[in-house]
């Protein structure tokens, strides 16, 4: 009955008991059913309730219903009008509830989110392999519309049409150009302005960097040279690369194979081999990027430099050594030749220089250097070697009565260190000077003028005489010799 009972035998505050306001449940947006022959259900649930008052708004029509549900259909009209409220009451013996209002919309779906892919597809392109692209649903989505470059391109829907829609697998043709794929969504209320989309590109590999390798053939040319290696870094996405040596000049060998690990070749050139370029581009299914080259070429040894001559070591253990500036250009060795003939022996060998002892007897003779590689010998560099016979050991011992002898025997019992002999003085052509010295260093001979104007400085030997002067103009002049600590000088006069 509409009276709560408290006890069998009374009634205290009768009250009517009226049945609770409805909970409804259904869909909200009905965009996809605008129009359509879909039919939906609405239930309402209320506590004491035996039926339900429903309202609905214009362009609904109702199919069926039950005590708590009911059947729609929604026209086409129901998406431009305002009004779009679903009210319900729940009913008893008791009375009505309060209406619940039921808001539906007429939504039409959002963008797709991001299309999720690969867009590398150069290796595709012309093959039967396949690329997937995927999409979250989207909310109030019935169905996708995909797009793809038409003619080129081949694109199934694994999902099928509907709702489901979010994949595609696409095929690339080789005609394929760089285009996007894109998306929308569609419901009932049509298809949402915004389109998502991804550019698949079609590029060709970028040029190869610099090729590492030799640019001078001489080691590598045959038949006594060995393989040069020319290298590049690896290009994103190229499948084969395209190496090109001028042809005819050379063997050329692919360690890596033919395919994308091609990155390094070796080469060993012809005899025959002058000049030419070695080429490379990178290969994929997008085409061919641009051309590397490099250079190649013989290059011949330079000729050495001037020698630098300098003496080490005095009578009667001579040593000299002869240094180039640098290792010659192009080169891979150094030959030298002294005059081992007379007694020359070299002593030591650097990249650049030798040692050479030479005997205390007159030396006459050429040292020379010539560099050296696979193409070829250089030009001869070479300076004279003139030497005269050193003094003997010890003049004080019996035996020998030269005019050497004896002035050295002077030179002794004077205590004077150094004697110099010039001759004829005053003369009208050259100065013939020898100096007389118990020493065993090198002896430095300075030709000045009366001011101490510096003309001339070589150096000399212990009783060796040497021609000075014959390009001096007339007047007065000083020679001044250096042995170690000791010094002298001696006036000259020339007419």
């Amino acid at each position: 009955g509409c009276i709560s009972q408290i006890a069998a035998t009374a009634t205290i505050n009768p009250q009517p008991f009226v049945p609770g306001t409805p909970v409804v449940t259904g869909p909200i947006n009905v965009c996809p059913y605008l129009g359509t022959l879909d039919e939906i259900t609405y239930t309402a649930t209320a506590s004491g309730a035996t039926s339900y008052n429903w309202v609905l708004p214009p362009n609904v029509v109702t199919v069926s219903s039950t005590s708590n549900s009911i059947t729609v259909r929604f026209l086409s009209g129901f998406g431009a009008q305002a009004n779009k409220q679903i009210r319900v009451s729940s009913v008893s013996v008791c009375g009505s509830s309060a209406q619940t209002i039921y808001y539906l919309v007429a939504q039409a779906p959002g963008t797709p989110g991001v299309i999720t892919g690969n867009i590398n597809v150069c290796e595709l392109i012309g093959t039967a392999n396949t690329a997937t692209y995927k999409i979250n649903k989207v909310t109030a989505a019935t169905s996708y519309v995909w797009s793809a470059q038409p003619g080129t391109t081949s694109v199934s829907h694994p999902e099928g049409p509907g709702i489901n829609d979010t994949i595609i697998v696409v095929t690339f043709a080789a005609g394929f150009t760089s285009s996007p794929i894109t998306v929308s969504a569609v419901n009932g209320c049509g298809t949402n302005g915004s389109v998502r989309s991804i550019f698949i590109p079609r590029s060709a590999p970028s040029t190869p960097g610099l090729i590492s390798g030799p640019t001078n053939a001489c080691a590598n040319v045959l038949p006594g040279g060995t393989a040069a290696t020319y290298t590049i870094a690896a290009i994103s996405g190229a499948t084969s690369y395209n190496w090109v040596v001028t042809p005819g000049s050379a063997i050329v060998t692919h360690p890596g194979g033919s395919g994308v690990n091609d990155t390094t070749i070796t080469v060993l050139f012809q005899s025959g081999f002058v000049s030419g370029n070695i080429t490379v581009s990178a290969t994929s299914g997008c085409g061919t990027g641009g051309v590397r080259s490099l250079s190649v070429s013989r290059l011949n040894p330079a000729t050495p430099s001037v020698l630098d001559v300098i003496q080490l070591q005095s009578c009667p253990n001579r040593v000299y050594s002869y240094t180039l500036a640098s290792v010659p250009a192009n080169s891979t060795s150094l030959q030298w030749v002294v005059p081992a003939g007379q007694g020359a022996v070299i002593t030591n060998q650097t990249a650049t220089s030798i040692t050479v002892s030479y005997p205390s007897n007159a030396v006459n003779g050429v040292v020379t250097v010539q560099s050296i590689n696979n193409c070829g010998s250089s030009v001869l560099r070479s300076t004279p070697v003139k030497l005269p016979a050193c003094p003997p050991e010890d003049f004080t011992k019996a035996g020998g009565t030269t005019k050497d002898k004896a002035a050295f025997q002077s030179v002794i019992q004077s205590g004077d260190p150094l004697t110099v002999q010039v001759y004829p003085n005053p003369t009208v052509s050259n100065f013939n000077l020898k100096v007389l010295t118990a020493g065993k260093e090198k002896i430095q001979v300075r030709l000045l003028d009366i001011e101490g104007r510096q003309f001339k400085v070589i150096t000399v030997l212990p009783y060796q005489t040497v021609s000075i002067g014959s390009e001096l103009k007339a007047g007065t002049y000083v020679v001044e010799i250096t042995q170690g600590k000791n010094k002298t000088s001696q006036k000259l006069l020339k007419f």
